[in-house]
């Protein structure tokens, strides 16, 4: 996760991780430290932690008495917009974290989408959500997609953003931009493969608990599996990624079988 995108989706079916998760992202996003990033001792980092930096806002369903709204309503997504145009108070940008974004209404995630498509410089957005598929398709492909489980720490942190980058092609069905990524990505080290392809399998499992395409989701861990066997018997990482560009998504022949 060298270069940061200006929107993430973070996944998770814990409220709590994906929150964790989310100030980690900003952290890395603000840190004012040097070397690597977050540094965790600079000012914005342990103003982050403790839940006080003024550049970073939290955007939720809560209405003013503490209760909670039935859904992020249009004018909530509004009012951030405002908030974003006006430069930051401390750091180089700023950060708003939208938790349960899934319960942005139809009218609240178009206003979004137009704010992550020009975003005001230096103005990053991370969209909290058990479940991304509730999101507009249009706003899941201006996002980068981050799924986290209690078991993601096993991974290398770049062999899970990896799995993300795959998944999150995948997710968006553009067969060009998949191809793209394969080959980007063909020189990945042969030691690392195999946990590239556990991480997207551990990924893909966690997906069905909330996804209505289970199906789908079951053919590509299906896919990981066959790549696992492969991969025992010195299949190359160029011919597995080569796999994973041509079958990954389905044919048109596949789709209209399945619909």
């Amino acid at each position: 996760m060298d270069k940061l995108s200006h929107a993430y989706i973070v996944s998770s079916v814990s409220a709590q991780l994906s929150r964790k998760k989310a100030l980690e992202l900003a952290s890395r996003m603000l840190c004012s430290g040097t070397g690597e990033k977050p540094c965790g001792a600079c000012r914005d980092c342990k103003k982050i932690a403790a839940g006080v930096h003024p550049d970073v806002s939290v955007v939720s369903r809560l209405a003013d008495d503490g209760g909670k709204k039935r859904d992020i309503q249009v004018d909530r997504i509004r009012q951030m917009s405002a908030d974003a145009a006006i430069l930051p108070n401390e750091a180089s940008g700023k950060v708003y974290i939208i938790e349960e974004a899934e319960t942005m209404n139809e009218s609240a995630q178009n206003a979004a989408l137009k704010l992550f498509e020009e975003p005001p410089r230096g103005v990053s957005f991370i969209l909290c959500t058990e479940n991304p598929e509730k999101l507009l398709p249009t706003v899941r492909s201006r996002c980068a997609l981050l799924h986290c489980n209690c078991e993601e720490d096993k991974f290398d942190e770049s062999i899970s953003a990896l799995a993300d980058g795959y998944i999150t092609r995948v997710l968006d069905g553009n067969r060009a931009r998949l191809f793209e990524w394969t080959t980007e990505n063909s020189e990945l080290e042969a030691r690392k493969l195999p946990d590239f392809l556990n991480c997207v399998k551990d990924k893909l499992v966690q997906m069905l608990r909330y996804t209505d395409a289970k199906a789908s989701i079951m053919e590509n861990i299906r896919l990981i599996d066959r790549c696992l066997e492969y991969q025992t018997v010195n299949t190359s990482v160029k011919h597995i990624f080569g796999l994973l560009a041509v079958r990954s998504l389905p044919t048109k022949e596949m789709r209209k079988k399945v619909d």
